[in-house]
């Protein structure tokens, strides 16, 4: 951490912010009702009757609704972080550390998912009490665990470039929660559609297209790791890649805009980046 200073100094910043604790605690607070209501109601009052396949259950929803949770938190913590920057007048200062614009990027990346990241591991108690319940095996919980710190990644890392590349914080956080909608709703509704038109004539259109999407979906995809429903090899391999390109893409824009001596080669009113 200490061989980026940025990524040491947000790190502290944020988690030293007088919101942090209170951000924690009513995340873990809500996902422990919810956790506790959910398995109240799978063995409905009687504490004798536990049925795992209901747990299954329980863990199913549990999972797929924090994903979509910290998907649409981390925007909210990564979409102003360079563009937030530059509205404080503060971007200027931090071109001059001996920070690469590769660096400055992924300090900001990394800080904002730290917080983000602590919210999973909060909530892995409860995973674990539905793991007693027999609703879970260990492997599944860490590979959604895990899943679910990559999305994070990813998404703070479209947020941070975005911010990069949109010269305001308000139309950055669109391009933002535009992309995780993207992800999350568009994927899945027309995804899901595309699939129940499968029966029609456009059987392999619709099947295909259907696939391609479903694959681009974050939920789907870790309901595939809770083994809900299967997905093929070339379906990691599509999201892994296209979600990769998508970084790649626009991280030379982003990294474009943190070179000064480029600038001068910026259109009339942008000139003036800082």
């Amino acid at each position: 951490m200490r061989a980026n200073p940025l990524l040491y100094k947000e790190f502290r910043q944020r988690m030293r912010a007088r919101r942090t604790p209170l951000v924690v605690a009513g995340y873990f607070v809500s996902m422990a009702a919810l956790t506790f209501f959910l398995l109240y109601e799978n063995v409905q009052g009687q504490l004798v009757l536990v049925l795992p396949a209901r747990s299954e259950q329980v863990f199913l929803l549990m999972s797929l609704l924090q994903m979509t949770v910290v998907a649409f938190l981390t925007p909210a913590f990564a979409a102003g972080a360079i563009s937030g920057e530059r509205e404080r007048r503060t971007l200027v200062v931090l071109l001059t550390t001996p920070l690469s614009p590769f660096g400055i990027l992924v300090g900001k990346v990394l800080s904002s998912s730290a917080l983000l990241a602590l919210l999973l591991v909060v909530s892995l108690p409860l995973y674990s009490l539905v793991f007693l319940f027999g609703g879970a095996v260990p492997q599944e919980v860490l590979a959604v665990f895990g899943f679910q710190v990559l999305n994070i990644v990813l998404i703070a890392a479209l947020s941070v470039l975005w911010s990069t590349i949109a010269l305001r914080s308000g139309w950055s956080t669109v391009l933002s929660y535009a992309t995780v909608g993207f992800m999350v709703i568009f994927s899945g509704v027309v995804g899901y559609g595309l699939r129940l038109l499968a029966q029609s004539p456009m059987e392999f259109f619709a099947l295909r297209w259907s696939n391609d999407l479903l694959a681009l979906n974050p939920l789907w995809m870790e309901a595939s790791l809770a083994g809900v429903v299967n997905v093929s090899r070339h379906a990691w391999v599509l999201f892994l890649g296209f979600y990769a390109a998508l970084v790649a893409v626009l991280a030379v824009p982003a990294v474009f805009r943190l070179r000064p001596q480029l600038w001068r080669l910026l259109p009339g009113d942008e000139r003036n980046y800082q």
